[in-house]
């Protein structure tokens, strides 16, 4: 039978052990907290110490830490706020900002003359865009929040990543780093420009930095392989990467041109890259709306160039 004393001297080691045990938990969870604030402290130090870029329309600001700045809010339809420290400039589409909070200024420009306002407005932009900055004094911020003018998904993309181009469709453009260009991208044929749904003319976002385009609906990410070929809707392209062969093909099938509601072309992908898709096009719900208002009388004729999805099978939702 164990002596008082044996028990006493057994308990005070099993307390002992749980105590250790406690600290060596407190230590660790300490030490995680540290490299995270850590990870915090030394993320915003690079950003207020990177090096000052001049943009090609000769707009001087440093470049953006979006992975500490940038918060994407909201589900079907979202909004996007960025955090501006002294110095820095965010380029965004006219007509897109909801609010921005104190020490924040706004400059709308053509940005480089009326050529490049001319070139964003064949890519479905307008005319003029604006330069958010702060102007508070250091160590503090202010905020631009921007919405889009459709229900839509914010999707942000590292440019850099992609080669230094990523091509979108019209109009797609939210806002981006003041060292991305927007340039005008033709379709190779007639037949894309008339019946790819997408217009002659695609947007090509070109430079150093992120941009952050819109979507409708349910926004999907399609990697493809060199000999893979994707067949989607006309509309529901939003971007892809370069190396991906975007073209147009005719439905095989009379009743399938005719009675599949897809109309009588499909858009076709091709090649190595990336390709992003969206569920809900905007002029597929505005055809739709138009198509219900009273008076407007039935919709008679065979659909050429829109519809629903078609194509591979197989989604990842982003």
């Amino acid at each position: 039978m164990m002596s008082f004393r044996s028990i006493a001297c057994r308990l005070a080691a099993s307390s002992h052990k749980l105590i250790g045990n406690r600290m060596t938990i407190y230590r660790a969870v300490t030490a995680i907290d540290k490299a995270v604030i850590e990870k915090k402290l030394m993320m915003r130090t690079l950003s207020s110490n990177a090096p000052v870029k001049t943009s090609s329309d000769g707009v001087v600001g440093t470049p953006i830490n979006f992975d500490v700045a940038s918060k994407i809010e909201g589900n079907e339809s979202q909004i996007l706020t960025i955090k501006l420290s002294p110095g820095e400039v965010l380029r965004a589409e006219s007509g897109a900002m909801m609010y921005m909070t104190t020490g924040v200024t706004m400059n709308t420009t053509t940005g480089g003359g009326a050529s490049a306002g001319f070139q964003r407005w064949l890519t479905g932009q307008n005319v003029f865009i604006s330069d958010y900055q702060y102007e508070g004094p250091e160590g503090t911020s202010g905020t631009v929040a921007l919405g889009t003018d459709f229900p839509s998904k914010i999707l942000r993309l590292s440019v850099d990543e992609y080669g230094g181009k990523i091509i979108c469709q019209q109009g797609a453009l939210l806002c981006a780093s003041h060292t991305i260009d927007i340039e005008v991208e033709f379709t190779k044929n007639l037949t894309s420009g008339f019946f790819g749904g997408e217009g002659f003319v695609l947007q090509a976002l070109k430079g150093d930095g992120n941009v952050f385009v819109k979507a409708g609906g349910t926004l999907i990410r399609r990697d493809l392989d060199e000999d893979q070929e994707l067949r989607i809707s006309s509309g529901c392209l939003v971007a892809f990467t370069q190396g991906v062969d975007y073209d147009v093909q005719m439905i095989p099938g009379i009743k399938n041109a005719l009675f599949g509601g897809e109309g009588l072309f499909i858009t076709t992908l091709k090649g190595a890259g990336t390709v992003w898709l969206q569920g809900q096009p905007p002029q597929r719900m505005i055809g739709e709306i138009a198509r219900r208002v009273p008076g407007g009388g039935p919709a008679i004729g065979i659909p050429i160039g829109g519809g629903g999805g078609g194509g591979e099978a197989g989604e990842g939702s982003q």
